[in-house]
């Protein structure tokens, strides 16, 4: 029953789709026809020794014939600009929900990503939030994403970072960032006090450390930053920290190909705008 359902619903759509094929082909056909037909009978008239001013007279009302082929064309124009209007939106939404498509695709992977790094030390669990290069009024800023990321413990004053500034926040993060250096610090208990008016209150003092990578393909430019912190400190050991380091370079490896395969996309739908 639900294949003939499915067989059943799928054929007033046939249906309507063969009525507007056969309107339009005959609207191809009748524009030149009618115009055509016209034509053929202003030539006859004249070539009967009427003068062209005495044409319209001599055709009475087949003059109709003029004004029913100029709109027939122009309805012809108006209908294959709307068609391809049409066909352009269905395009575009098309690559729009593909899109859509492949970035919950991709937060579904990098999400169980993230999960499986925060988890891997030995000693405890890790917090795990993602920094994404980008720019405001003028100047290059790390985003964070707020939509994934990994979280073990209670930091909520951390929670109110949303944007960082390389060149002037004294965060690991932009250092990391703009040295294109992976870099570990084991915060003092003073760490508040580094940080300026503008992110003071946006980090948690219980944070003890910060481990910081950029996320980049081969030579080229950091797209971002993975930011690894907590309260316990679970990557004193060095060992351990080199073993959670090349664990997490190869998940920014995938993290980076994977908002590379968006950003291709989304170029895709901008150009058929």
């Amino acid at each position: 029953m639900m294949a003939t359902s499915r067989v059943l619903g799928a054929s007033p759509r046939g249906h309507g789709g063969r009525i507007s094929v056969t309107l339009r082909i005959l609207l191809k056909i009748s524009v030149p026809t009618t115009l055509g037909f016209f034509a053929n009978l202003v030539a006859n008239t004249i070539s009967d020794g009427q003068k062209l001013a005495s044409v319209p007279g001599r055709l009475g009302w087949w003059n109709l014939l003029l004004p029913i082929g100029v709109a027939l064309l122009i309805f012809d124009l108006m209908n294959d600009m709307l068609t391809r209007r049409a066909a352009a939106t269905a395009e575009r939404t098309a690559h729009l929900e593909s899109l859509q498509r492949l970035r919950e695709n991709n937060r579904q992977i990098i999400s169980s990503l993230l999960q499986m790094i925060g988890r891997s030390p030995r000693r405890g669990n890790v917090n795990i939030h993602l920094f994404y290069a980008d720019r405001l009024d003028g100047q290059t800023v790390l985003r964070k994403d707020r939509l994934v990321y990994y979280e073990c413990e209670d930091l909520p004053q951390n929670f109110s970072l949303d944007i960082a500034y390389p060149d002037t926040d004294e965060l690991v993060i932009c250092d990391s960032y703009r040295s294109d250096e992976i870099l570990y610090e084991e915060l003092p208990v003073t760490h508040p006090e580094r940080y300026n008016a503008r992110i003071k209150n946006k980090v948690d003092p219980q944070i003890t450390w910060v481990l910081a990578l950029p996320m980049h393909r081969e030579n080229d430019a950091p797209a971002g930053v993975l930011c690894a912190f907590g309260n316990k400190r679970v990557l004193t050991d060095p060992a351990i920290r080199r073993s959670f380091q090349s664990l997490a370079v190869g998940v920014t490896d995938v993290i980076v190909r994977l908002k590379a395969l968006e950003l291709e996309e989304e170029m895709r739908v901008i150009e058929r705008a």
